[in-house]
């Protein structure tokens, strides 16, 4: 188990200085990094905005309805009380009918 402990090590630290070739700092490499940082920033800025947003998406909306027409449904098949339905199938209270 030891010799095979120090034949994996090396065989590391060989993997190691390969990977060191051509990885020195450059003005180039820094450049880039800060444009990666940056363009990171930016698609974490983009999905913030996006999911302001999500409630406008049409399957979202379309899910909405059907929610409705289920709940609508429900109550006119087996005359449950609208919050009866809403505690059953765990429907938040300020969950609003969309237009």
């Amino acid at each position: 188990m030891l010799s095979e402990g120090s034949q994996k090590h090396a065989s590391l630290q060989k993997s190691i200085e390969k990977a060191k070739i051509g990885r020195c700092e450059t003005e180039e490499r820094t450049r880039l990094a800060k444009e990666l940082s940056s363009l990171r920033d930016q698609r974490e800025q983009l999905k913030a905005e996006v999911e302001k947003y999500k409630d406008c998406d049409p399957q979202v909306v379309e899910e909405i309805h059907n929610i409705f027409a289920i709940k609508s449904w429900a109550k006119r098949k087996f005359g449950f009380e609208e919050n009866k339905i809403d505690r059953t199938f765990g429907i938040p209270e300020d969950f609003d009918y969309i237009d």
